[in-house]
């Protein structure tokens, strides 16, 4: 997260009803935070999850157990023949 003593250059504008910014002003007043610091610690959290659900894949527990067997397992020869072709994308 960025500090309150980093250099911030940048500024994004956005478009909201008035019922919208009403309320993201009260919950910032709520946190005793402005609504610049309201709302980039929202935005920041919001970005990391996004990110973190288009990288991360998350198994049941018994998924996870099949999958930790697998690992165990020799692997197929058509697997091994496959490792060892030349990459055709570069």
């Amino acid at each position: 997260m960025v500090t309150a003593t980093a250099e911030k250059a940048c500024r994004m504008d956005i478009r909201l009803t008035q019922p919208q910014r009403k309320n993201y002003e009260k919950a910032a007043e709520l946190r005793g935070q402005t609504l610049s610091q309201w709302t980039t610690m929202h935005l920041d959290e919001c970005a990391r999850r996004d990110i973190d659900e288009a990288h991360i894949t998350r198994l049941s527990d018994e998924a996870f157990e099949r999958f930790s067997a697998l690992l165990d397992e020799p692997m197929h020869e058509a697997a091994r023949e496959l490792l060892t072709r030349e990459s055709i994308w570069g």
